[in-house]
């Protein structure tokens, strides 16, 4: 890989800036706009079923993998390379003892592991876990490569709330929250503290070669940063919500500095006034859900959540960048965008520059920091 690819991208410490800003709901010279793009085409890799393991896990082929992608992206406006050395779904709940399936190339799963509450195991940290094992050395590989080159994404290590739904089963889960409520609490708290040490360990050995803090989202941050989620929430009311897995959520905001929550689905909105109002959680990224309209459609839905001060995270097509800037204060306002080629990813940046100032004096009449 070339050296110094960070350095080749257009006043980096311009967007450094500009993503603090956001972080502290404020904007320096335009919104805060990540676009990419495809340079060129790249051939789909079939993989065999008896290569599976390989594929995910050995760090040579795997970060080989992650350095192509990169390579045939076009990075525009706020945009900046991210490899992500551990993808694999649900793997705290996989840390924690559930068995981990690998489907394909593209997909991985595990299964429950919680049979009896009475006779389970305690769901702590463990050093020794074996696939933790594994994503240590492909965080450790990717982030000696990674100086100069490209940030280092930490595994999506989900909510607390969903890593119970998988090691318990979502639906025998929601008849635990009836039948068996201290169970749950009790699991909820150990699997916070778990989350936590992970988060901690993976943030650790990127941090030896690699500043700042990245995670799926793609919003680059000089202090610790997380997402939160409870995805199982869309199948419970807003009273179990509160009661079993809105402390867990607070708790995290307490241990991280910088979080945003992944608000996923109309059937999670029900639950959004409980999360406005943590006070230490500065951010919400809205994701309609397959199937819902665009984020264009969302815009009450949107206001709401910036009229309490919130910062909003949304991922939308080019569009639509006109109506959501039109629409949203572009403080606290964060677009990621994917065009078909780099000169459509040109022509949006252009526009949102041009939108975002035009609103900033029309609406407030002030000059921008």
């Amino acid at each position: 890989m070339d050296a110094g690819r960070l350095k080749s991208i257009d006043d980096w410490p311009r967007i450094q800036q500009r993503y603090e800003a956001w972080w502290q709901g404020e904007m320096v010279d335009r919104v805060l706009i990540a676009i990419t793009a495809p340079k060129y085409s790249r051939p789909e890799e079939q993989v065999l079923p008896d290569e599976l393991r390989d594929w995910w896990t050995n760090p040579e082929r795997v970060i080989a993998r992650g350095e192509a992608g990169i390579a045939a992206t076009y990075y525009c406006g706020d945009a900046f390379p991210v490899l992500h050395p551990s993808t694999m779904v649900a793997i705290t709940a996989s840390f924690l003892g559930a068995p981990l399936r690998l489907i394909d190339e593209r997909s991985s799963w595990c299964d429950a592991s919680i049979d009896d509450w009475d006779a389970r195991a305690r769901l702590d940290y463990d050093p020794d876990n074996e696939l933790w094992l594994t994503t240590k050395r492909l965080l450790a590989a990717a982030a000696e490569r990674a100086v100069g080159n490209y940030y280092v994404g930490v595994p999506d290590l989900n909510g607390p709330g969903e890593v119970l739904a998988r090691l318990r089963g979502s639906e025998p889960l929601a008849i635990d929250l009836i039948e068996n409520q201290e169970h749950v609490l009790r699991a909820m708290s150990e699997v916070n503290q778990a989350w936590y040490r992970y988060w901690q360990a993976s943030h650790g050995i990127v941090q030896q070669h690699v500043g700042g803090y990245v995670f799926w989202m793609g919003a680059w941050s000089e202090l610790p940063a997380a997402d939160l989620q409870v995805d199982f929430s869309c199948m419970i009311s807003p009273e179990m919500f509160d009661q079993f897995f809105l402390p867990f959520v607070e708790e995290q905001t307490r241990w991280v500095p910088r979080t945003i929550y992944h608000l996923d689905g109309p059937g999670a909105i029900r639950h959004l006034d409980s999360l406005l109002c943590l006070e230490r959680m500065p951010a919400i990224q809205w994701v309609p859900g397959a199937g819902a309209p665009p984020q264009s459609a969302w815009l009450p839905l949107l206001r709401r959540i910036q009229a309490r001060g919130k910062r909003l995270h949304l991922s939308c097509s080019p569009y639509e960048v006109p109506i959501l800037l039109q629409e949203l204060e572009p403080q606290g306002l964060c677009l990621m965008v994917h065009c078909e080629s780099p000169e459509e990813a040109d022509r949006v940046l252009l526009d949102a520059t041009r939108l975002s100032a035009r609103r900033q004096w029309v609406v407030h009449g002030t000059r921008m920091h």
